[in-house]
């Protein structure tokens, strides 16, 4: 990588932190927000790849706990993250795969095509083994280490539906927006994406 590199690095990093004013309160999961400051964390990792797009996730969690402090819980919440990228990392990386051996020809899969076989593999991994994470380390393990208090199961159980959909439903939105920057911001600066992946 280069210097380049290395500073549109830092500015994903950079734009994720600053994103994270913009929050939309989800009626159904208390205290949960739609955010878009995950944008630019899916968009170095389609330029960049695995790495990079965890070492911006990295910083991004950084930034997090120092601008935007959540008490005790968002020592465990904001690591997070880093889970989360990783099951989405993982689907769109896997649907690129899977694109790459069905396409008998490099136009077959167009670009809204791409971004529904992005959108969906990412949306099965992480709406899959999310609330699973959610509910079994997050409720169950940290956030009563963190706080000292434990939440009762039937409070967890009952959680489990807005897991799954709120894991879907940012998914949804979060990766063709950050699919649509992705091929823009190569494009522009003409960046040679590190995975498996036409964008």
């Amino acid at each position: 990588m280069n210097a380049r590199s290395y500073a549109l690095m830092a500015t994903f990093a950079a734009l994720a932190v600053v994103l994270n004013t913009i929050r939309i309160p989800t009626v159904y999961w208390p205290g949960m927000f739609y955010t878009i400051c995950d944008i630019p964390v899916v968009v170095a990792f389609l330029i960049y790849g695995f790495k990079i797009g965890i070492l911006v996730e990295v910083l991004h969690i950084l930034g997090q706990e120092i601008f935007f402090p959540a008490g005790p819980g968002g020592i465990v919440v904001y690591p997070m993250g880093l889970i989360y990228h990783t099951l989405m990392f993982s689907g769109i990386y896997l649907a690129g795969k899977f694109i790459n051996r069905r396409a008998a020809s490099p136009g077959q899969f167009g670009e809204k095509k791409r971004a529904v076989y992005f959108t969906f593999f990412a949306a099965a991994f992480r709406g899959g083994l999310m609330p699973v994470i959610d509910s079994a380390v997050l409720y169950n393990i940290l956030l009563p280490l963190v706080l000292g208090v434990a939440i009762p199961e039937a409070y967890i159980f009952a959680l489990v539906p807005s897991f799954v959909l709120y894991n879907v439903t940012t998914t949804l939105y979060l990766v063709p927006v950050a699919y649509l920057l992705a091929r823009r911001v190569s494009n522009y600066l003409g960046l040679k994406p590190q995975l498996p992946i036409q964008i």
